[in-house]
């Protein structure tokens, strides 16, 4: 009987990793359990986050249960980071020299203001896993985890996302009936 056992351990380890298979489920399942947990969690708090569901390939702007914006998820590069929950750590922009001899497009006292509180097109969103959430291409790169997100969603983001908010990743196959 042991001699069948170890056989057919040893056939299913050549033909294709049998058991590592189950480990790998049995990973990702716990991996989807905590997503659900961590979500569970922000529903009952009167705080917002980024919900990422990768199942509806969308990132809702939520404030508990409420869905303040569903933004449709364009792409996503690199690795995806085995995290549940994600910390905004900074806003990002591109800093590019003045063009001489262009006049500004408002007054000249008011650059400031329109730094702090207006989103650039080509900013981004730093998380700290390292996940960037962008609007433009150039942030997408192989070894960087990086959404993509339409511009008016990707505004809308920025300039609601303050310092400190909290994205959760769920898994594509959360909704699965198994």
């Amino acid at each position: 009987m042991r001699i069948f056992v170890l056989l057919s351990l040893l056939i299913s380890l050549c033909v294709g990793m049998g058991p590592l298979r189950a480990d790998s489920a049995v990973e990702a399942l716990a991996h989807g359990n905590r997503a659900l947990r961590a979500w569970i969690e922000r529903l009952s708090s009167d705080q917002r986050y980024l919900l990422l569901d990768r199942s509806s390939a969308t990132i809702k702007l939520m404030h508990g249960r409420a869905e303040l914006r569903a933004c449709k998820l364009l792409s996503e590069s690199g690795l995806i980071p085995p995290v549940v929950r994600d910390t905004l750590v900074a806003h990002m922009r591109r800093y590019r020299p003045l063009v001489p001899l262009v006049p500004p497009k408002s007054g000249p006292f008011d650059w400031e203001d329109r730094l702090v509180h207006e989103a650039p097109d080509d900013g981004a969103l730093y998380f700290s896993s390292g996940t960037i959430l962008a609007a433009d291409s150039l942030w997408m790169r192989e070894n960087r985890h990086a959404l993509l997100v339409e511009l008016r969603d990707f505004r809308a983001l920025f300039n609601a996302g303050a310092e400190g908010l909290q994205m959760i990743y769920l898994p594509a196959d959360w909704q699965r009936d198994e």
